[in-house]
């Protein structure tokens, strides 16, 4: 009997190690509970960022279970795993007391800097944008484009430049479109013409000369007060008796020229003075012979000719005119 316990006891421990191994594979197992509630039980077998394959204990392997699929339960246990841990955090739905703790761990805390300066209050105006450099750098440019504007505008309407530019300095802006707005000043000749025969008749007398100082005194003042009429009749009325030529070299051709010399020629009906005369223009294409100007702009003109059709008209360049000559239509040439 001695003999046969001794032979029977290998026998037994050799069946007894793979039954507590048995028991302890059973023991080891764990339980991952789904969020459908199914329960896998086995071990971690291949965790990632994508889910979970379980060894399971019946044999075999689950599928890759997504880590959402799985309780809050279960994550949470995986969490206590430092190598799972990473993956299942962003999972695991937080208590509100965690959720202010880790709120109040992101809160900035914005610290006072010592020896600040404070900036200073802006008062944003315009007076204040045209103070700095630039804002003075534009007001310059403006003002000198303000006072050639008003310089060209002076020529062209034929005013004082020291007026106009005066008045623009103090007005900047409204003056130059007031004065452009204006009709162009005409020059009166009355003085001129009158002091002209003065002269010629001191030259037939002994004592002329004393009479054209004298006669010559009276017109000139008066000059200011004629009428565009009067001044008008004065230049023509000489041309009667002796034809008037403006030749090219002493005189420039221009819409001024025209305007001031030969107002009455702009006339649709032609005054006392000018309903005997011509105009006589050579240019380069050849020589035209007309009663009245029917347009002109700041490069041409346009002449009426003298013939018998009321419409029948030529335009003439200011760089194509030679000579202008006024004479009575039927002086000889």
């Amino acid at each position: 009997m001695c003999y046969q316990n001794c032979t029977m006891r290998p026998f037994h421990s050799i069946w007894l190690i793979p039954f507590l191994g048995c028991l302890l594979a059973v023991a080891r197992a764990d339980e991952f509970k789904m969020a459908n509630g199914n329960v896998l039980r086995g071990e971690v077998a291949s965790p990632d960022e994508d889910g979970l394959v379980v060894k399971l204990d019946v044999g075999g392997f689950s599928k890759r279970e997504p880590w959402i699929n799985f309780s809050q339960e279960t994550l949470k246990e995986l969490a206590k795993d430092p190598k799972i841990a990473p993956l299942v955090e962003p999972f695991i739905e937080l208590e509100p007391e965690q959720i202010k703790a880790k709120e109040k761990q992101k809160e900035i805390v914005i610290k006072p800097v010592p020896n600040r300066l404070e900036r200073p209050t802006p008062k944003p105006n315009l007076i204040a944008a045209f103070i700095t450099p630039l804002g003075l750098a534009i007001l310059s440019v403006l003002m000198l484009a303000n006072l050639y504007a008003s310089y060209e505008i002076a020529l062209f309407r034929q005013q004082p430049v020291s007026l106009v530019c005066g008045l623009s300095v103090l007005f900047p802006g409204i003056v130059p479109v007031i004065f452009l707005s204006l009709p162009t000043r005409v020059a009166h000749a009355g003085a001129e013409v009158v002091t002209a025969e003065a002269a010629a008749a001191g030259a037939g007398d002994g004592h002329g000369g004393a009479k054209a100082k004298t006669t010559s005194t009276f017109p000139a003042a008066l000059a200011g007060g004629l009428s565009l009429a009067a001044g008008a009749k004065s230049e023509p009325a000489t041309a009667q008796s002796q034809p008037q030529t403006y030749t090219r070299g002493e005189f420039t051709f221009n819409r001024r020229f025209f305007e001031t010399k030969f107002p009455g020629f702009f006339r649709v009906v032609p005054g006392e003075a000018e309903k005997d005369l011509v105009m006589v223009i050579k240019a380069i294409r050849g020589e035209y012979v007309g009663k009245r100007i029917s347009r002109i702009s700041m490069n041409e003109m346009h002449l009426q000719l003298q013939s018998g059709n009321a419409s029948a008209e030529v335009m003439v360049p200011f760089a194509e005119i030679q000579s202008v000559q006024i004479r009575h239509k039927d002086a000889k040439v």
